[in-house]
């Protein structure tokens, strides 16, 4: 770029010289040419300092008329020069200069160079949008050299970055040839956008330009690897790939092994195969494996006779419609063959069963999906899957086999009855004949337990097991007789003959194994073995299932068993299985899904699940459950009103149902919160009336008992609960009611109404059980209304008895009505008994801390320098009351006239604290330094104070107070004059200060 600038400068310096040059034309061409010397040698600052001075140079009238067109000249390309030196500079107005010369001169020849510029610079900022808006108002005809190819591949990229790749293509391409320093960047560029046109010829040719650069060399290998794949090269694709991969570390390392894994399968070299998917497979983490891998990956292991994997890689296959998928599952299926795992592999030839891609693979995997079912018992299932296959492939090879196979799904029974009189005959039986026995005794059991009689089922079960020849039979005969004794509600027995049954080797051959897990987990639930009963019934759901009716019952008794337990989560997660399913229980799990979520503390959801409920099962048994946890759960979220409505329509619409006592005692309390305490009475003397025998009748007098109490009428409760058949209640019982109702007003700060209310209660209690406590109440409400003498009284009957748990805070009470009044004798000899026998630490801290302050209100200032030594000490006195210690100790030091040792106290406040004592401090410093005359010093610490601690409005109107006794001191009366004014102006507050202002004022005015 810079090569350009200089040749353009020179011939336009050249043509200049030519022709005769006046002085200002020489000077301003002498200018010019040192600022494009200093811009080619890169000083960009110099160089725009005097292409500024050029554009301000201005010539004469005198000067001749060509001459000013040369000069004009230069200076509309100073000025462009000067742009191009701010943007090479970075400057914030780069931008706003070029923008300035294209407006000024649109018809220079370097406006279109300013242009480019101007996208230069956005395309600097990465703002390619923008770029592309300056680029393209340029044309490559408007440029030459090399600045045009940098014009090409930035306008090129910026397409790129937009994603406009169709007019970056053409732009690249034409730079990719050139020798320039843009030349590599658009070879990988163009590769990439042919690329992803499919054009893989033009792509391969360009990615294959840059086989020698450093900068792609970890990037473009897999363009050309993948090309290589797309086009079946595969061998070229091994060649190629591997060396690299070996010796380089590549962008697209993961994507390279998968074409070389991919490349190795296509040529079934399963051994290389295998080893490049491994690597694929550790590198990508599963996150790009799709089914053509998966099934890729599976068959690769199948063929290398590794089962364990195949199934590993194979199970990611998803059931989407295609080939790969119906060969995967299919090859699953005979992987799970290969070891053993029927189950898998009968679900395996299920999936691969569903897909028609290839009639034959169909044809054999639903043959094996019959054959495993029957096998593993899933008798219903295999009895559809054998007679589908029949209809469908009447002329299969395995036509003879698939009829075998129903012949023995289709089993026939017998009748014993006749069989067991028979046999039971024959004293001494054989081995033969305790077999049969035992079989005949067995299905006979299985007839009684068809037809209820459930206790002759027993027997005959338990005949069976005398001779347990054979296990199946045996463990057949265990299970039926469990479900026989859950049926008679023996569910203890029931669960352990279903233990049994599991313990025995030969359940597993029967159909009952997975089955006897549901049955032992219901009987558990009836018998309230929560943990047992979840044990099983998860077994049984991740077990081989017989039918989906099972499976949702299963599915509902283990969430009840999971709630029996507590274990919510666990407990919602198999509610929601039922509700999904659109089972006939799906009302029940709702209701428990909303019983769970109020549980979980999630109200919103309880009340939109319940809703839910009684909108899509009107009907159900469970609607009167829902509906009044829907308006007692709106109750318990503070929406009374809605949920009284609910209540009351609930009982209009279910008067019979067991809710009504529970909504009217829910009802009284919406009022009892609305402070209806009339209606809420109705609602809850409605349940003690109408409902006595219930439970929420007697919550429903407690709630009654509480109104009354809360009213101060203790009296009117206990004539109305001698009305009912449940409130016959003791003295004791009357004696705390009584107290309780005086205690209630006491704490809502109703100050009389305790008074009234403990009064009474001594009335009819004269010897009152808790009357310690009441006289206290009555003594700190009666201290509450200022009414301090029979306060007094109260309190001392208190301090009678030092054994009481009132004595202590008795004492900080009476002691602080003393101090409040200043009878600080009185005082201190409440808080030295505090101070001697608190148990508390907040009120040792009491005394101490107050005894100071009584000694400081009688002026001994031994007594308070003795109790802030005390103070100071003790490990408890937070930094508050030592910084009023300290403060108290400063004040006692003055009145004893020790100044010094005072203003060390205080001295020492100020230096650690910026409490309101500080700011006390501050000043009483400033008092000693005012009465030692040194008023200058007094001044400065009044300032101190007032600019440091202006939060205290007291101590900072009394500093002013001082300040201005500083100045009469000073003779500089004005400012004492203006002080004192500015503090009777400007002071708020309702204390001594404005009247000592006043005061003062009053002096200085009238002389004196």
């Amino acid at each position: 770029m810079l090569k350009k600038i200089t040749l353009t400068a020179s011939i336009l310096y050249t043509a200049i010289n030519l022709e005769a040059q006046t002085p200002l034309q020489y000077h301003i061409n002498d200018k010019y040419k040192n600022a494009l010397e200093l811009l080619e040698k890169g000083k960009y600052a110099t160089a725009s300092s005097l292409f500024r001075d050029v554009e301000k140079l201005n010539y004469t009238t005198s000067e001749q008329a060509d001459n000013r067109v040369d000069i004009s000249e230069i200076k509309i390309n100073a000025q462009y020069y000067r742009a191009l030196c701010a943007l090479e500079l970075k400057n914030d107005d780069a931008i706003d200069l070029f923008l300035s010369f294209i407006r000024q001169h649109p018809e220079s020849a370097k406006t279109k160079q300013a242009y480019f510029q101007v996208g230069r610079y956005y395309f600097r900022q990465a703002n390619y949008k923008e770029a592309l808006n300056w680029f393209t108002k340029v044309s490559t005809i408007d440029m030459s050299g090399d600045e045009a190819i940098e014009y090409k591949f930035k306008t090129a990229y910026s397409y790129f970055e937009v994603q406009n790749y169709e007019d970056a293509k053409p732009l690249f391409n034409m730079v990719q040839d050139t020798k320039s320093d843009y030349a590599e960047q658009a070879t990988y560029y163009y590769a990439y956008i042919a690329y992803l046109d499919k054009d893989y010829k033009a792509s391969l040719k360009s990615f294959e330009k840059l086989k020698n650069s450093k900068n792609y060399e970890r990037s473009y290998p897999y363009y050309i690897s993948a090309i290589y794949f797309l086009d079946k090269r595969y061998d070229d694709v091994i060649a190629y790939a591997i060396p690299i991969l070996n010796t380089t570390q590549q962008q697209y390392e993961t994507q390279m092994f998968r074409i070389v894994a991919a490349s190795y399968f296509a040529k079934e070299d399963y051994a290389n195969a295998a080893k490049y998917y491994e690597k694929f497979i550790a590198n990508d983490g599963g996150k790009s494996q799709n089914n053509q891998d998966s099934y890729q990956i599976g068959y690769t292991y199948y063929k290398l006779k590794k089962y364990d994997k195949a199934v590993e890689q194979l199970i990611k296959l998803n059931a989407d419609l295609n080939a790969h998928s119906q060969f995967g599952f299919y090859t699953l299926g005979d992987s799970y063959l290969k070891t053993l795992n029927k189950q898998g592999a009968r679900n395996a030839f299920l999936e691969s069963s569903k897909m028609n891609f290839d009639a034959d693979i169909q044809e054999d995997a639903l043959f094996n999906f019959a054959k495993l079912s029957y096998e593993l018992e899933f008798h219903n299932i295999a009895l559809d899957a054998a007679k589908t296959y029949l209809k469908n492939y009447p002329r299969s090879p395995k036509l003879n086999e698939a009829k075998t196979l129903l012949a023995n799904i289709l089993l026939n029974t017998k009748n014993y009855r006749e069989a067991i009189d028979i046999l039971e005959g024959i004293k001494n039986k054989d081995e033969d004949a305790k077999e049969a026995y035992q079989k005949v005794t067995y299905f006979r059991a299985l007839e009684f337990y068809n037809e209820r009689a459930f206790e002759n089922a027993i027997g005959m079960f338990l005949k069976s097991n005398t001779y347990p020849i054979d296990p199946e039979v045996h463990a057949l005969a265990t299970y039926w007789c469990a479900e026989s004794m859950y049926e008679v509600r023996k569910y203890g027995e029931s669960v352990n003959y279903f233990e049994n049954f599991l313990k025995m080797p030969a359940s597993r051959k029967t159909d009952l194994y997975n089955y006897a897990n549901y049955a032992l987990g219901y009987a558990a639930l009836e018998g309230e073995n929560y943990g047992k009963a979840a044990t099983y019934l998860d077994k049984f759901l991740k077990g081989n299932e017989k039918d989906q009716s099972t499976i949702n019952d299963a599915t509902l008794r283990l969430a009840d068993a999971y709630f029996g337990s507590k274990n919510y989560g666990a407990a919602l997660s198999y509610y929601n299985r039922i509700i999904a399913s659109k089972t006939s229980s799906e009302d029940y799990a709702l209701f428990q899904r909303g019983v769970i979520e109020g549980l979980m503390n999630q109200p919103d959801t309880k009340i939109a699940t319940l809703q839910s409920l009684l909108n899509k099962f009107p009907n159900s048994n469970y609607a009167d459950d829902a509906g009044f946890e829907i308006a007692y759960t709106y109750f318990l979220i503070g929406q009374g009103e809605k949920s009284r409505s609910d209540l009351v329509a609930l009982i209009e619409k279910y008067p019979r149902s067991s809710y009504v006592p529970r909504a009217l005692v829910t009802i009284g309390l919406v009022y009892y919160d609305q402070q209806n305490d009339a209606a809420a009475l109705d609602a809850f003397k409605k349940v003690v009336s109408e409902y006595k025998s219930t439970d929420e009748a007697q919550q429903a007098i407690k709630l009654i008992e509480r109104i009354y109490i809360d009213s101060g009428n203790a009296t009117g409760f206990i004539d109305y609960a001698n009305t009912t058949s449940i409130g016959n209640y003791t003295v004791a019982e009357q004696d705390n009611i009584m107290f309780q109702a005086a205690n209630a007003r006491y704490l809502r700060g109703d100050w009389n109404g305790a008074v009234e209310s403990i009064n009474a209660y001594f009335d009819k209690f004269p010897k009152a059980i808790q009357d310690k406590q009441a006289k206290f109440i009555r003594a700190e409400s009666y201290k509450n209304l200022g009414k301090y003498a029979p306060a007094i009284i109260d309190y001392e009957y208190i301090l009678n008895d030092w054994t009481s748990e009132y004595t202590e805070r008795a004492l900080m009470s009476i002691s602080s009505i003393y101090l409040k009044n200043k009878q600080y004798n009185e005082a201190i000899v409440h808080l030295k008994k505090l101070e001697i026998a608190s148990e508390y630490k907040a009120n040792y801290q009491y005394a101490i801390n107050n005894l100071m302050k009584a000694y400081e209100g009688l002026v001994v200032p031994d007594e308070v320098l003795k109790y802030a030594k005390i103070i100071r000490e003790y490990e408890k006195s937070s930094e508050q009351d030592k910084d009023l210690a300290t403060l108290y100790a400063g004040k006692a030091y003055l009145i004893k006239g020790e100044n010094a040792a005072a203003q060390k106290e205080f001295d020492a406040l100020v230096k650690k604290s910026k409490t309101v004592e500080a700011a006390e401090a501050k000043y009483l410093i400033a008092k000693i330094e005012y009465e030692k005359k040194d008023y200058k010093a007094s001044q400065k610490t009044c300032f101190d104070l007032i600019n440091n601690m202006p939060n205290y409005d007291y101590w900072v109107a009394k500093s002013f107070l001082l300040l201005a006794d500083n100045y009469v001191a000073l003779k500089d009366t004005f400012q004492a004059k203006s002080t004192l004014q500015s503090i009777i102006d400007n002071y708020e507050g309702n204390d001594d200060i404005l009247p000592e202002a006043k005061e003062k004022l009053q002096k200085l005015n009238s002389g004196k």
